[in-house]
């Protein structure tokens, strides 16, 4: 019998509560090998796990000798907010929840309100697969460029300017030689879909991430007096600083009835049509507003404004930046985050539908994956450690309780 498969029982007993004593000392030893996870995801790709596991695993002293695992203590200790959320319970779902992501240190831990039993994801012929590098830009004229059909290391001559997309895909300005009218100023709009990101730089030699269903107006040369753009959606920025006789020139982002004035260099910018997220990772912001009731709002590092544009208030906190930029760096990062806001960012990156059949309990949700996980695995995961379920019809989600 291969070690693989000599794992495979002892995870079928531990879902069983059949472990034999003499293997439950050695237990929390086998999580630091990797043909440990990997007999682990195996079963749960065959779906065993559901059917082996009457309610929760194996006994709450086993459990005590995984919680102060090496690697569960670095997880623990690597974003202080995490440190809240960890009880006997969730630590059982965490644990179950380990083969979904096949590096060392990465799991899911869910918050839930009751006891419940998982359920199957239901089977789909239709392909769900992650987003990817897709976007398109159009110029002033009302030409489209399609992005994700063009090579990397080619050029595309507009006239005064031309547009780069470089060898690891993204995408700058280089201006020709010459007189520019900088009396009118000529945009370009660059837009991803659902299922797409991007990164550019812009003119000024700022850079750019755009989330999915993003959209970014601006301006080819940009203005000696102010640079402004426009955006709808989220984005990640890190702005270049410009000066102009020794005079800094201002960086403005406008988006909903918010405008945002750059002091600093890298923050994210969320809006999708409803409450506006600002969160800076570093140097300074200043918030303005078009209602001019609203104060204006400072933020300096670790600190986060919500605007809620129908209440028309602002609220400002303190964050952790690591959950709201980690998503350039091709992670899902969660942290009490509720499951129609999960839901929501999974919708708009692998290009589903989201239908909520019944009202849904009040579950949160807190961990790190990969943005680029099978679909079916990360919603079989979802089902297995706790009370959801998912049926799926084409490129349409249910979701019930």
């Amino acid at each position: 019998m291969s070690k693989v498969e000599a794992y495979k029982n002892l995870i079928r007993q531990f879902y069983a509560k059949s472990v034999p004593e003499d293997s439950k000392a050695h237990f929390a030893q086998y999580l630091e090998d990797p043909e440990f996870l990997e007999a682990w995801e195996q079963l749960i790709d065959d779906d065993e796990l559901d059917r082996a596991s009457s309610s929760e695993p194996d006994d709450d002293q086993l459990f005590d000798k995984i919680k102060f695992d090496s690697r569960i203590k670095e997880y623990l200790t690597t974003v202080p907010l995490r440190k809240k959320l960890i009880s006997t319970k969730v630590f059982k779902i965490a644990i179950a929840s380990l083969i979904l992501c096949t590096t060392v240190g990465s799991f899911l831990i869910w918050n839930i309100n009751r006891k419940s039993n998982p359920t199957l994801v239901s089977n789909t012929k239709d392909w769900v697969v992650p987003g990817k590098e897709r976007a398109q830009i159009i110029l002033e004229n009302g030409q489209v460029i399609d992005l994700d059909k063009i090579t990397g290391d080619t050029v595309i001559d507009n006239g005064a300017f031309e547009i780069l997309k470089l060898a690891d895909g993204s995408i700058s300005y280089r201006m020709k030689k010459g007189d520019h009218n900088e009396k009118k100023i000529a945009y370009n709009t660059i837009v991803t879909p659902r299922g797409g990101e991007y990164n550019l730089k812009l003119p000024d030699g700022t850079r750019v991430w755009l989330n999915a269903m993003t959209t970014l107006r601006y301006p080819i040369v940009f203005d000696k007096i102010k640079r402004e753009i426009y955006l709808q959606g989220e984005a990640y920025f890190d702005v270049m600083a410009q000066q102009e006789d020794g005079r800094r020139i201002p960086f403005v982002i406008h988006t909903g009835g918010q405008a945002l004035e750059v002091l600093g260099t890298e923050f994210n910018l969320q809006n999708y049509g409803q409450d506006i997220v600002t969160t800076l990772v570093e140097g300074k912001v200043k918030l303005n507003f078009v209602d001019s009731r609203l104060d204006d709002q400072y933020l300096a590092p670790a600190e986060q404004s919500i605007f809620y544009t129908k209440a028309n208030k602002v609220i400002k906190n303190t964050v952790d930046p690591y959950y709201f930029k980690a998503w350039k760096d091709g992670k899902f990062t969660f942290s009490k985050t509720s499951i129609q806001d999960v839901m929501g960012i999974i919708s708009r990156w692998y290009d589903v539908d989201v239908i909520y059949n019944t009202k849904i309990e009040n579950f949160e949700f807190s961990g790190t994956i990969s943005r680029y996980e099978d679909f079916r695995k990360l919603l079989k995961t979802i089902e297995l450690v706790g009370g959801i379920h998912f049926e799926i019809e084409g490129r349409k989600v249910y979701v019930k309780n």
